[in-house]
């Protein structure tokens, strides 16, 4: 792993200490061509708090990375057990108990 995805990875667990929201599984990161892809999966409908918490944790994470030009939040309501797509990176991935997911 190379020292720029190494500082991207402590940037974003430091700007989310704290701005974790309950209902949140999974936050998948990954930079591409100047351009950061921050993704939330929410276990149920987030709510406009929630957004603005996780965007502004995103936010310190652009502060850090002048060369990074652009960006793209999504937050989805992407319930248990449905998979995530965890991009470049999981900067937070909630454990779940895989032993009781619906067969089929």
């Amino acid at each position: 792993m190379d020292s720029a995805l190494n500082n991207l990875i402590i940037s974003c667990h430091y700007a989310l200490l704290g701005a974790i929201p309950y209902k949140l599984r999974g936050l998948a990161v990954k930079l591409e061509n100047e351009t950061l892809y921050w993704k939330g999966y929410f276990n149920g409908e987030p709510t406009d708090d929630e957004i603005e918490m996780l965007s502004v944790a995103c936010t310190e994470v652009l502060a850090d990375f002048p060369h990074i030009k652009d960006c793209e939040e999504e937050y989805i309501n992407h319930k248990f057990p449905l998979k995530m797509d965890k991009l470049q990176f999981w900067a937070f991935l909630r454990w779940e108990d895989n032993e009781h997911d619906e067969i089929g």
